[in-house]
C-alpha cells in the first residue's frame, strides 16, 4: 500500500512539473523549445508529435487487439480485452495532450479545424477518427463494459451507494441483460475495428508519406509504423495477464508480441538497406545519418531494445511463465524502442533537408519539452489506474428472472435502427461539404463546421449501442 501511494505521489509530481512546463511554454511561446526551421538543419515536429504517435498508435492497436479477441470470442482473454479499453482512452488522451502541446496557439486550432478543415489535411483524421470518434467508442465501451462491476460495487459499497448504482444504468444482471452485454460487446468490437485499424494507418501516413520522400519508402514507412504500433500495444497488455489474467492469455499475447517485435526489427532492417540502394543521394544521406551519423547511436539502440525484448519474452515463452517482472521488463524495452522508431522517422528526416540538397542540422529536445512529455504520460498513468480500478474485476453472475416474460424488443431495434441511420447520413454529408463538395478547392466548405457534423455522425453511430442495450425491458402487450 504505502508503495502503491509513493508511486501515485510522483506521478502527480510529474503531472505538475509538466503543467508548469507548459504554462512556461505558453507564456513564452517556442523559443523555449529546439524547433526551428526545416531547411536550415531545424524540425518543425519534434519531440510533442512523436509522442502523440507513439501513445495513439500503442493505444490504437491494443483496442483493436481486444476486438479481434472479441470478434473471435476468445473467452479466456477476457481478462486482456478489458484491461485495454481503459489502457486505449489513457492512450488517446496523452496523444490528444501532446497534440495541444505542440500547437503554438491551441485554442485557435480547436476553434478552427473543426470549422474549416479539409480531408486531405494530416489532422482532420486523426481530429476526427483518432480524438474524436476513437476515443468516444473507447469510453462507450468502457462504461458499458463495466456496468456490472458497478452494479455489485453499489450492493456492497458502504458509501456512495447511489453513484455507483447511477453508474450501472439499472443493470439488473438477468439473462436477458446478459444476452444483450454479449451482442453488444461482438458487433460493437465488430464495427470500431475498422474505425481503430483507419484511424492507425492515418497516424503511419502522417509520419511516413511526406514531401521529399519517394512514394515506395512512405508506403513501407506505413506499413513499418502499424506493426511496431502493434508491438507496442501488445507488449502493454502483456501486464494484464502477468498480473491476474489466465497463463494462456499471457501466452497468447506473448507469442503474437514476439511476432510483431520480429516483423519490426525486419522491416526496420529492411527499410535502411533498400534506400541505401536508391539512387537519389539526398535519400541516401539520411539512411547514413542513421547509420554512422549524428542519429547512430539512436538507430542501434532501437535494434538492441528490440532484440532484448524479443529474447525476454522468448524466454518466458519457454519457460511458460508470464511473470510480471518480466512482463514490464518487456513492455519497457519494447516502448522505448518504438518510441525511438517514431523520433527518427519523423525527426532525423527533417533535421537531413527532406530528401533535398539543404544543409542539415540536428534537433535536440529542452528540458522544458521533456517535463511536458513527462507530465503527460503520467497523466495517462494515473488515468489508467483510475479506470482499471473503477470498477471490480470480475462481472455479475447471471439473475433468472422469478417468472418467465415475453419481451417486446420492437421499440429498442427501432431506436438502434435510427440512430445507425441517422449517424452514416450525417457523417456521408459532413464527409462531402468538408472535402469541398459545391465549393471551389481553394475555398473553404460552405458550411462553416462539417468537420463536426462528419465527427458528430460517427458519434450518433456509436451511440446506438448505448441505445440498445439501456433501453429499459418492457412486457409485450396483449
Amino acid at each position: 500500500m504505502k508503495r502503491a501511494g509513493g508511486a501515485i505521489v510522483i506521478l502527480l509530481a510529474l503531472v505538475a512539473v509538466g503543467a508548469y512546463a507548459w504554462v512556461v511554454q505558453w507564456a513564452q511561446g517556442e523559443m523555449v523549445t529546439d524547433l526551428r526551421t526545416i531547411g536550415a538543419g531545424g524540425a518543425v515536429w519534434g519531440l510533442y508529435v512523436v509522442g502523440d504517435g507513439f501513445f495513439a498508435s500503442a493505444a490504437l492497436a491494443s483496442l483493436a487487439v481486444a476486438c479481434v479477441m472479441r470478434v473471435l470470442r476468445l473467452r479466456g482473454m477476457e481478462g486482456v480485452a478489458r484491461i485495454a479499453l481503459p489502457l486505449g482512452v489513457a492512450g488517446l488522451l496523452a496523444s490528444l495532450g501532446c497534440v495541444l502541446a505542440d500547437l503554438g496557439r491551441p485554442m485557435a486550432a480547436l476553434v478552427n479545424l473543426p470549422l474549416v478543415g479539409r480531408p486531405r489535411s494530416p489532422f482532420f483524421g486523426t481530429f476526427t477518427l483518432v480524438a474524436g470518434a476513437s476515443l468516444f467508442a473507447s469510453v462507450v465501451h468502457w462504461a458499458l463494459a463495466s456496468r456490472p462491476g458497478w452494479a455489485e460495487r453499489a450492493q456492497a459499497a458502504s458509501r456512495w451507494p447511489g453513484l455507483w448504482r447511477f453508474l450501472a444504468c439499472g443493470w439488473q444482471g438477468t439473462a436477458s441483460a446478459m444476452r444483450r452485454r454479449e451482442r453488444v460487446d461482438f458487433w460493437m468490437s465488430l464495427a470500431v475495428l475498422p474505425l481503430l485499424l483507419g484511424g492507425l494507418v492515418i497516424l503511419g501516413i502522417v509520419f511516413g508519406v511526406r514531401a521529399g520522400r519517394p512514394a515506395w519508402q512512405g508506403r513501407f514507412e506505413v506499413v513499418t509504423f502499424v506493426v511496431s504500433g502493434g508491438a507496442a500495444g501488445c507488449s502493454l497488455l502483456l501486464l494484464a495477464p502477468a498480473a491476474r489474467a489466465p497463463k494462456r492469455a499471457g501466452v497468447l499475447v506473448a507469442r503474437v508480441m514476439v511476432a510483431l517485435t520480429g516483423l519490426t526489427v525486419l522491416l526496420v532492417v529492411s527499410g535502411e538497406i533498400l534506400v541505401l540502394r536508391t539512387p537519389y543521394p539526398s535519400v541516401r544521406r539520411y539512411a547514413r545519418a542513421l547509420l554512422e551519423g549524428p542519429w547512430s547511436g539512436l538507430f542501434w539502440t532501437e535494434l538492441a531494445l528490440l532484440f532484448l525484448a524479443g529474447i525476454v519474452c522468448v524466454a518466458m515463452l519457454w519457460r511458460k511463465t508470464i511473470s510480471l517482472a518480466w512482463a514490464v521488463a518487456t513492455a519497457l524495452l519494447v516502448c522505448a524502442a518504438v518510441f525511438l522508431q517514431r523520433f527518427l522517422v519523423l525527426v532525423a528526416w527533417q533535421t537531413h533537408g527532406l530528401g533535398l540538397p539543404w544543409p542539415a542540422g540536428v534537433y535536440q529536445p529542452t528540458r522544458v519539452e521533456w517535463s511536458v512529455l513527462a507530465g503527460v504520460a503520467a497523466a495517462a498513468v494515473l488515468v489508467f489506474l483510475f479506470l482499471a480500478n473503477t470498477c471490480p474485476k470480475d462481472a455479475s453472475p447471471i439473475h433468472e428472472p422469478a417468472g418467465p416474460a415475453v419481451r417486446d424488443e420492437r421499440r429498442r431495434s427501432l431506436v438502434t435502427a435510427a440512430c445507425l441511420v441517422l449517424g452514416l447520413a450525417l457523417a456521408c454529408v459532413g464527409l462531402a461539404l468538408s472535402a469541398g463538395l459545391a465549393s471551389a478547392p481553394f475555398l473553404d466548405p460552405i458550411l462553416p463546421g462539417s468537420p463536426l457534423v462528419f465527427l458528430a455522425g460517427l458519434l450518433v453511430m456509436v451511440s446506438a449501442a448505448v441505445a440498445y442495450e439501456l433501453i429499459p425491458e418492457r412486457p409485450q402487450s396483449q
